[in-house]
């Protein structure tokens, strides 16, 4: 699978909540920065994390609107995540989230917010 493959097939699973399948695709080592989430080591951490992020909502999307390799192993995507809030509310936002892979695994995830 190419850099670009990976960061897609990491967003498809978001969209399913496909902890399992998420978690295959980093090691003890990854990291995770969010503006949002905070700063996560490791595959369980980050994993976790996602839990419970994913347990706010009864439905929520990431879309990829652009992705582009910037740099080899570097794929820089522009998403907007939709989601409904257990109590009902609505909640857009747009970023930008970068992804470094290396022999097969995501490496690192660095989310930044769009104004």
């Amino acid at each position: 699978m190419t850099t670009p493959e990976i960061a897609s097939l990491y967003f498809d699973l978001s969209n399913k909540s496909d902890f399992a399948n998420i978690a295959k695709l980093f090691t003890n080592s990854t990291t995770y920065s969010s503006q949002n989430t905070g700063i996560y080591l490791g595959a369980n951490a980050i994993i976790e994390m996602q839990k419970q992020f994913h347990r706010q909502f009864s439905v929520l999307n990431w879309k990829v609107n652009s992705i582009e390799e910037v740099k080899s192993g570097v794929v820089c995507l522009d998403y907007t995540f939709t989601g409904t809030k257990l109590d009902g509310g609505q909640i857009e936002s747009s970023g930008i989230e970068y992804v470094i892979v290396q022999g097969g695994k995501i490496l690192h995830i660095e989310i930044k917010n769009k104004p």
